[in-house]
């Protein structure tokens, strides 16, 4: 027993439970704005247009997903790592404050901004200071992985318990109560904060100098960087022209972005045109208990993700058992727009159900919703191979930041792209922008299936001696 606790250091836990704090507190907040935005004022909302509601509300996903490239930065040259965690969870509390105090959009905006500098700070310093706590890369990747259920837990925990807060326990009559669940944001990411910076002392002395810096357990400089010392040699690479294998990946690297889009883009609407159509047309009760949309589209997709991942990586292991292998990472990509695809078309029938253009009044049964999410979060799994570890593998060395950051800037476009959709949705209908969305999934997984093959080779080809 004493052998397996040795293997992950209290620090470990001490970040992977800070992570709890605030993904509690973001996953508590970021599902419930779009519906704090468009609930009338006399309800405790902002009483905001739908359309300019779903364009504000994505700001935050959007900008917090981007904000760490820049965060990386700051603790790489200037910043010990641990402080910018601390910097961070002070600024984010500082920033649902704005939430808890908001009267107007100028308020949600100064929130948007405040949270997401935080997230910049907060968010990929943690993770690197996890990394730098493993000397092992075997130890590190399981480390992550453990890590990742303790963002889920507070991700789950989040979303369920502030939709009970806002429409019950905070409520006052007409009036829900959202105001007071970002004050609880507030607090919970605060306390995430006061926790870790009690406990630098079980960091191994790392993040307290910038990332450029080698340290020793107690924090002191004894060197600089890899990065750093190999830099003729990065010099050297940087002159050395692309081999045609290396064009062919850049290449593959790019597509899969730009197709990428598509996928997070679809994805992402549940977060803006779902969550406007379940307060305005969908029957929310279900066995006696009222849902808010956020347990719809976040508590849902999560124990979805953590049920359904379990048996995609039993059904991987299987298919690597076969003489033909596993699925290419492109196979999966393909099934994961079928399943996007069929999701879709749950919605198509949703409406049809409901009746397509009628008034808000007809309602639809939430059921359809929980199909359509199991539908998603399938397709989400599928597409979940790629990622930055697609890039990390394929890219050039001497683009390596580059095509890092083209892969970013998609999924970034994605979520700005997403607070668009809700006015095509007012001029065309619910109807008709659904069966477009599930059209263009089948096409794009017609394309990926075509090119798999000459995917597969453009990444894994050898260039000739």
């Amino acid at each position: 027993m004493g052998e397996t606790k040795a293997k992950y250091p209290i620090g470990f836990y001490v970040s992977s439970l800070t992570y709890t704090f605030e993904r509690f507190a973001f996953y508590g907040s970021k599902p419930m704005l779009i519906v704090f935005l468009i609930t009338a004022v006399a309800q405790g909302g902002l009483g905001i247009d739908t359309k300019d509601a779903a364009f504000i509300a994505v700001q935050l996903t959007a900008w917090t997903y981007i904000a760490p490239v820049i965060g990386g930065y700051v603790c790489d040259h200037w910043l010990g790592a641990r402080y910018a965690v601390t910097i961070g969870c002070v600024l984010m509390a500082i920033g649902y404050l704005f939430g808890w105090k908001a009267t107007g959009v100028g308020s949600i905006y100064m929130m948007i901004a405040v949270v997401s500098i935080g997230t910049g700070l907060f968010k990929g310093n943690l993770a690197a200071i996890i990394g730098r706590l493993f000397d092992d890369e075997e130890l590190l990747d399981s480390a992550f992985s453990i890590q990742y259920s303790f963002v889920n837990i507070g991700a789950l925990l989040g979303s369920l318990v502030t939709g009970v807060l806002y429409i019950s326990t905070f409520r006052h009559g007409e009036v829900m109560g959202f105001r007071q669940v970002f004050l609880v944001c507030a607090i919970v990411v605060l306390l995430g904060g006061v926790f870790f910076t009690l406990c630098y002392g079980t960091l191994q002395g790392q993040g307290k100098k910038p990332f450029k810096y080698l340290t020793d357990k107690d924090g002191n400089i004894i060197g600089e960087s890899h990065e750093n010392e190999s830099e003729a040699e990065a010099k050297a690479d940087a002159k050395a022209p692309l081999t045609s294998n290396e064009k062919k990946r850049v290449v593959a690297i790019v597509f899969i972005s730009f197709i990428s889009i598509i996928f997070w883009l679809f994805y992402y609407q549940q977060d803006t045109v779902l969550s406007i159509y379940m307060v305005e047309k969908v029957d929310m009760s279900m066995g006696g208990v009222t849902l808010t949309p956020q347990h719809i589209t976040t508590s849902w997709n999560g124990l979805l993700c953590i049920f359904l991942s379990i048996g995609a990586a039993k059904l991987w292991y299987k298919l690597s058992q076969r003489p033909q292998g596993d699925l290419s990472m492109f196979q999966k990509v393909t099934l994961a727009f079928l399943f996007l695809g069929v999701s879709y078309l749950v919605l198509v029938g949703m409406e049809i159900s409901r009746g397509i253009g009628a008034p808000n009044s007809q309602k639809v049964s939430v059921v359809w919703l929980l199909v359509f999410g199991v539908l998603l979060t399938l397709g989400e799994i599928c597409f979940s191979p790629l990622g930055n570890s697609f890039v990390s593998k394929f890219a050039p060395k001497k683009y390596f930041s580059l095509l890092i950051g083209v892969w970013t800037f998609a999924t970034f476009a994605a979520s700005i792209l997403n607070g668009y959709t809700q006015g095509f949705v007012e001029k065309l209908g619910f109807f008709p922008v659904v069966v477009t969305f599930a059209v263009v999934s089948f096409i794009s997984a017609f394309i990926m299936f075509v090119l798999t093959k000459p995917l597969n080779k453009m990444v894994e080809g050898k260039d000739e001696a």
